[in-house]
This record gives C-alpha cells, sequence and structure tokens, in this order.
C-alpha cells in the first residue's frame, strides 16, 4: 500500500470522526432539554419491561402484538405512576394553600397567643420575633417556588408526553436495543446473559427495596395522619416516603415528630390518646413493615451497600431533580457493572 492511500485513509478516518463527534455533539444539544424524560422513559420500561412480555403472551401472535402489548403496559404505567402522581399533586396544593393562609394569619397577627401553651414551651415565646422572621422568608421562597412550578407546567406536561411516547417505543424495540449494545460492546457469549442477571438483582434491590418500600410507608404514614386528624397528612405521608427510600434515615424522622405535637396538643386539650396510637402505630406497622418487606422482595441475591444507594439517590435528585429518585440508583448500577467488567478483563 502506497504513502498516498494510506494518507488518503488516515484523512478519511479523520475527516469521519469529526463528523460522527459533531454530529453526536449536536443530537446531545437536541435532546438535553428532554434528557431526564427519556432516561426516566428507560427506567420505567425497563421495570416494567416483564409485564410487558407478559401481556404479549396473551396476545395472538398476528393482531400486532408488539404495538397492543407496549399501548397496554404504558397505560398500566400511566395508571400506577402518573394518575397517582396527579391526585398527590392536587391534593397537595389544597395542603399548601391552606398552610399559606395559616403562615399568613400568623405572621400577620399582632401579638402571639402564647397563654394556652404549658409551662415548659413558654420561655420559647420570647424567640418568636425571629421565628417570624423565618417564617416569613420560608414563606417568600415557597411563593417563589410555586409560581415557578406554575410557569413549568406546560413543559411538565411535555416532559411526561415524551416520557410516555419514549417507554412505548422502548418497550417495543426492546429486543433491537439489545442487539445493538451487543453489537457495539462485543462480549464473549453469555457474558450479557451474566450482566443482566446481576444488573437484575442489583437494580431490584435499589429500586423495589428502597423506592417500593418506601412508597408503601408513605402510604401507611399518610393513612395514619390522616385517621388521627393530622394536619397537611398527604404532604406528611410524601414526605416519609421521600425519607424513608433515603438510607440511613428512616419514616421515624417524620412520624416521631408529629407524636410530639400530638403530645403538646393533648396538653392543651387534655386528650392524649392521638399520641400514644400514632407512637403505637408508627413503631409497629410504619417503621416495622420496613424490616419484613424489605427482605421478602429484595432477597439475598442483591446485597447494595448503603452508601451507594445513598450516593445514587440524593446525586440523582440533584442532578436529575425528583425523576433522580429512580435514575440515580439505576445508573450507580450500571456503573457497579462497567467496574465488575473492567476487573474482569484484566
Amino acid at each position: 500500500m502506497s504513502s498516498e492511500t494510506e494518507r488518503q485513509q488516515v484523512y478519511q478516518r479523520t475527516v469521519a470522526t469529526i463528523i460522527t463527534v459533531v454530529v453526536v455533539l449536536l443530537s446531545f444539544l437536541i435532546v438535553r432539554p428532554f434528557l431526564v424524560a427519556v432516561l426516566s422513559a428507560a427506567a420505567l420500561a425497563y421495570i416494567f419491561y416483564p409485564s410487558y412480555l407478559t401481556i404479549l403472551k396473551y396476545l395472538p401472535k398476528k393482531a400486532r402484538a408488539k404495538e397492543i402489548g407496549a399501548g397496554l403496559t404504558c397505560l398500566i404505567i400511566i395508571l400506577i405512576v402518573l394518575v397517582p402522581a396527579i391526585v398527590v399533586v392536587f391534593m397537595l396544593s389544597f395542603e399548601m394553600k391552606d398552610g399559606y393562609a395559616f403562615l399568613q394569619r400568623f405572621l400577620n397577627s399582632s401579638s402571639a397567643p402564647i397563654n394556652f401553651l404549658p409551662p415548659l414551651f413558654k420561655r420559647w415565646a420570647a424567640d418568636l420575633p425571629q421565628f417570624k422572621e423565618v417564617m416569613g422568608d420560608l414563606m417568600g421562597q415557597f411563593i417563589s417556588i410555586f409560581q415557578f412550578l406554575l410557569r413549568g407546567i406546560p413543559n411538565i406536561i411535555l416532559n411526561v408526553f415524551i416520557t410516555v411516547f419514549s417507554i412505548y417505543y422502548f418497550l417495543k424495540h426492546g429486543k433491537d436495543i439489545y442487539n445493538f449494545f451487543l453489537g457495539v460492546v462485543p462480549l464473549p457469549e453469555g457474558r450479557y446473559k451474566q450482566i443482566l442477571t446481576r444488573f437484575d438483582d442489583l437494580s431490584r434491590g435499589m429500586v423495589m427495596g428502597q423506592i417500593l418500600v418506601g412508597l408503601i410507608q408513605g402510604i401507611l404514614a399518610f393513612l395514619g395522619f390522616w385517621l388521627l386528624q393530622v394536619p397537611n397528612p398527604v404532604l406528611l405521608g410524601l414526605l416519609t416516603a421521600i425519607i424513608s427510600i433515603i438510607p440511613l434515615l428512616g419514616a421515624v424522622m417524620v412520624w416521631f415528630p408529629i407524636v410530639i405535637y400530638l403530645l403538646i396538643k393533648g396538653t392543651m386539650t387534655g386528650v392524649y390518646w392521638p399520641a400514644i396510637a400514632m407512637l403505637i402505630y408508627g413503631t409497629f406497622i410504619i417503621s416495622l413493615i420496613d424490616n419484613f418487606l424489605k427482605p421478602k422482595i429484595v432477597g439475598d441475591r442483591a446485597n447494595i451497600h448503603p452508601l451507594v444507594i445513598l450516593f445514587g439517590i440524593l446525586g440523582g435528585i440533584q442532578l436529575f431533580g425528583i425523576a433522580g429518585i429512580l435514575i440515580g440508583p439505576l445508573v450507580l448500577t450500571i456503573f457497579d457493572l462497567v467496574i465488575e467488567i473492567y476487573r474482569e478483563s484484566l
């Protein structure tokens, strides 16, 4: 091969590489506004892919089974994920509105009604002006966040549409995507099956062991708060779910302060049974369900260090917003697999 031919081939490879890099960069810039929606769709499609395969088993092979199965699975995801989320947001809007009205009345009051407080808490009355100032700042931040969310409603609707649309095609072309990565990253025969098995174990520990159990604890907390007539039960239930998902924390960080609140309220009304009931319910129902459900759901196959889950959830939230609760742990799961493959290839 002549030197001229070699130079021409090097030139062609260089130009092809530059064009590829530019196209990939432009493609990323185009997709970047919807990156969270696409990643959320990929995570949800992976989680519900077994349901999609189950639906395919009961559909006639000649009746566009993939399209119908993907559509029915998207409908299930909408009913399980999207509809409850809309209901929770709708109920939260009312609770936040009532909370805002209460704070406004409290901040505008000329004097604090502290005579009803027990003697133990009356000594805090001197700090009430500073407390009002802090609450005023928080109220201002709340208004800004609420206005930001209102302005972002059209963008939220667009991202929800993109997420559902992407889930449909991820489910429909799941095998094609698998074959694509099989060609891009060639590995020994049977290695991909081992990787998928390991990924299933890890993601089960991440998603099912943390998120699902946390949501169950949040629902149980909401029921307890609602039955005991605790203010803002939806908001507190959602807070319980989020805190329960994060390792090293727990639902006790929410329900135990509620016990103290009900105890203080009991000193004013003389009714102490709600505080006792909340303490028993929180100890033996909300918190204990974590020790009972998590081993049943996760099993012994997915042993994940709590610190990895912590970084996955908190880092995911910081990078992707609320969707990072789901995306972050799965990304770290893939990172764990990549490190494992790299170590074995050395």
